[in-house]
């Protein structure tokens, strides 16, 4: 198997999983160049969009951007060094 992340060779390795899946033990992937490790748990993350609770959508509320400030500079402020 290829990395995604750096097109390394990826190996079988065994990771410990006490807190989240109730397995002990949990075969996944690891790059041998860059360390990135992929498992099945990764891999149900990954696909999933992530959940941020109280924040909309960006994609159906899209926000305008900031209008940018228009004027002369306040005193005290020069942009010459004399």
């Amino acid at each position: 198997m290829q990395c995604p992340r750096c097109a390394g060779t990826m190996v079988v390795d065994h990771f410990v999983d006490l807190a989240t899946s109730g397995e002990i033990w949990m075969p996944g992937w690891r790059c041998l160049m860059c360390g990135e490790v992929i498992d099945p748990l990764i891999l149900q993350n990954r696909q999933e969009p992530p959940v941020v609770p109280g924040r909309p959508c960006e994609q159906s509320h899209p926000h305008p951007p900031a209008p940018l400030a228009v004027g002369p500079r306040p005193s005290g402020t020069s942009s010459s060094n004399a």
